[in-house]
């Protein structure tokens, strides 16, 4: 059987679970039996999502799979693997393919990534579920209990919740919620300093830059953070370059160094399978911007 059919029928048997355990309200035995077969499947498709480099087929096969990660994780709220795997693909989702100027949806999308995401912290370490909504110093005592495999699990969580504080900057409640997140970022980095191609000094590099002028931003610290992203991310991982061309460099006012960096990546062509759907969302990132240049300088 061929790759795409496999995929075809791993999407099928998904739905089918899914309408078992969910809609059709069957014993408690299918609906376990269901989370434990569809956990590793999501993760299959998503990895399967990766390896393709038709941008527009993903943006238009998407939603369906979101749909039916939705569904899952209604249907088993306390399941981590099914709540990180819905919540990663909102945050892709929203990152990658909803127009920036949509930002309704996009609150929308990050507001779940963050709820399914801490949801499923909340069931892992009960300390954690009670200070979650508490003062900052009970809620950084309570990341303590985190593991290094428990890390993917908290930086995902961390990027949807920085995101959606980003997209309500209006927001003087949202804006409050930063220092937890702040405290959720420096327990990945003890925990697995490296993980996600440079992810953590990704999510610092932003943070030092977008902070207000007199206010903490240092555009020192977050080239810093940006190059280090970039050295652990590598040459061949494009999404570091494009944020550092359209963070650093844009509120640097370094039109050289923009446009030098956007038209490197517009122009590579990597041979890495796992960055395959990464790297062409980067690149389309990329021409946009260098469309845009003349707005920004």
């Amino acid at each position: 059987m061929g790759t795409n059919m496999k995929r075809l029928s791993s999407l099928s048997l998904l739905c089918s679970l899914v309408l078992a355990s969910v809609l059709g309200g069957g014993c408690a035995l299918m609906r376990k039996g269901a989370a434990q077969m569809v956990s590793p499947m999501a993760s299959q498709l998503s990895e399967g999502l990766m390896h393709q480099n038709d941008v527009e087929l993903v943006r238009d096969g998407a939603p369906a799979f979101l749909l039916v990660l939705d569904a899952l994780a209604e249907g088993h709220p306390t399941n981590p693997s099914v709540l990180l795997a819905a919540a990663e693909a909102q945050l892709a989702y929203a990152t990658g393919f909803v127009d920036k100027t949509n930002r309704a949806r996009s609150k929308k999308m990050y507001a779940k990534a963050k709820t399914y995401g801490l949801r499923a912290l909340a069931h892992r370490h009960k300390r954690f579920a009670a200070a979650m909504d508490g003062p900052l110093d009970a809620f950084t005592e309570s990341l303590q209990e985190f593991r290094k495999q428990e890390a993917q699990l908290l930086i995902t969580t961390a990027t949807a919740w920085v995101m959606w504080i980003i997209a309500n900057a209006d927001s003087p409640a949202a804006l409050g919620e930063m220092p937890k997140v702040l405290a959720m970022m420096e327990r990945v980095r003890t925990l697995a300093p490296d993980i996600r191609q440079g992810g953590v000094d990704l999510f610092y590099g932003i943070y030092y830059t977008v902070l207000p002028l007199g206010g903490g931003r240092d555009l020192d610290k977050a080239r810093a953070h940006f190059e280090r992203s970039m050295e652990v991310g590598g040459p061949q991982y494009l999404l570091n370059q494009v944020t550092f061309a359209e963070f650093y460099a844009r509120y640097a006012f370094d039109r050289d160094l923009f446009k030098s960096t956007l038209d490197a990546v517009v122009q590579a062509e990597p041979d890495v399978p796992e960055y395959t759907l990464m790297n062409a969302v980067a690149q389309m990132r990329a021409r946009t911007l260098l469309e845009e240049i003349d707005e920004f300088f």
